[in-house]
């Protein structure tokens, strides 16, 4: 009980990944180790129409069943089946802490978001739970290979229906950027150059999260206990960072040093680029990068403002919203607080807010060549010249993909 008299908010640890192997392991190590720990594991079928799920407390399984959604699951949310169930967990006051385990699927910052945001039984969880924190497993041995290729979750199983056409680099970088606490293990234990790698890029992924590992003896085989506690109590979840993250604009995080081969730069221009200078040399850019995320703006694009999102072989330019614009308090209102902090410091006169900006992660990557190659694709002083009406004159090789840029 708070001193209020109020029941105390239930903490929730959310942990995904792509590594089911060392997600189940690192619960049964929780709730084993930690006092007062119970796991609610949610478990999705290969067509995405079948949840199941079991309550774990020290002794073992305790409660469990399934349902069946009418729709397909979603990466994003929680099937609405489970809030109440993650209701009636939080209000028996039994546990201490509880670790939500999530399929590969689902993206555990936004099912984060959703628990706070939820409803059940005409009940708000947020009165009930507080998220704790965000953590990502992680199978050392295979980051590498899955950051780098071309692979789909729906080839490996892991998709959350048949429509869901996520890769699996992608989802994989998306579960480390998300991450306060990576909890890894070295399932087919690489060589240490390829371990030493493949920490780095975890480390150049999600820069601030701290990391446990889970290894086994390699003389008896036993399993080496790691310190599971960073999972619990640390209170690392931030809502607005998770926002941020997901918005139009995320902000950039400053770059690593390089690291057993493996690079990050930023990229950063005011000039808008040429939209087919930039469809040529996608490829160039492309290769060697593992993972890319940023916004870009396009000449004969003035008010779109376009995300870039690579991983492996999978590249994404979409259109992500509009920029602001200078005079319209409605816009600046709707905006969070560190986009508006960024436009006020960053504004031009002409331009406002626009820029390009982007981050670049890969091994042995050749960063001056890789800068020269995106400049090359900037407008010239005589292109700039002619001003924007006359930008939006030009052929657009990314009509098909991103539609009409809207009105000013």
């Amino acid at each position: 009980m708070t001193p209020q008299g109020r029941p105390s908010l239930l903490p929730v640890t959310v942990l995904g990944g792509l590594a089911a192997g060392v997600r189940d392991c690192a619960a049964d190590l929780a709730r084993i180790e930690i006092p007062g720990l119970a796991v609610l594991a949610v478990r999705v079928n290969s067509g995405g129409r079948r949840v199941s799920w079991r309550l774990y407390e020290r002794s073992g399984p305790v409660d469990g069943g399934s349902l069946t959604p009418s729709r397909p699951c979603s990466s994003r949310l929680l099937p609405s089946g489970l809030l109440p169930i993650l209701l009636r967990v939080a209000r028996t006051g039994r546990h201490r802490h509880l670790l939500l385990t999530l399929p590969p699927g689902m993206q555990a910052d936004l099912v984060a978001l959703g628990v706070l945001h939820g409803h059940a039984r005409g009940q708000a969880l947020a009165d009930h739970v507080r998220i704790d924190t965000v953590a990502a497993a992680v199978d050392l041995s295979r980051l590498e290979d899955e950051l780098g290729g071309g692979d789909r979750l729906l080839d490996h199983g892991l998709a959350l229906g048949p429509d869901d056409r996520r890769s699996v680099a992608e989802t994989s970088a998306r579960h480390l950027e998300a991450a306060d606490v990576v909890v890894t293990a070295s399932v087919n234990d690489p060589d240490p150059a390829a371990s030493a790698r493949a920490v780095a890029l975890m480390h150049h992924l999600a820069p601030r999260a701290s990391m446990t590992h889970i290894c086994h003896d390699p003389l008896t085989g036993a399993l080496r206990i790691p310190d599971i506690s960073a999972l619990v109590g640390g209170n690392l979840f931030d809502a607005d960072r998770v926002w941020d993250r997901h918005g139009p604009l995320p902000i950039p995080a400053q770059p690593r040093g390089a690291e057993f081969g493996v690079r990050t730069t930023h990229w950063s221009s005011r000039r808008p680029l040429h939209p087919q200078r930039l469809h040529d040399v996608l490829e160039q850019i492309c290769n060697g990068v593992i993972r890319g995320r940023g916004h870009l703006w396009l000449a004969n694009r003035p008010h779109s403002i376009h995300r870039w999102e690579s991983a492996g072989e999978h590249l994404a330019i979409e259109t992500a919203g509009t920029w602001l614009p200078e005079q319209d308090d409605s816009a600046w209102h709707s905006a969070s607080p560190q986009r508006r902090t960024f436009a006020s410091l960053l504004w031009d006169p002409y331009y406002g807010e626009r820029r390009c900006e982007l981050t670049l992660t890969g091994i042995d990557l050749g960063i001056p060549a890789l800068h020269h190659l995106l400049n090359s694709c900037l407008l010239t002083d005589a292109e700039l010249a002619l001003g924007m009406e006359r930008w939006q004159l030009s052929d657009d090789p990314f009509a098909d993909a991103l539609g009409a840029d809207p009105p000013s």
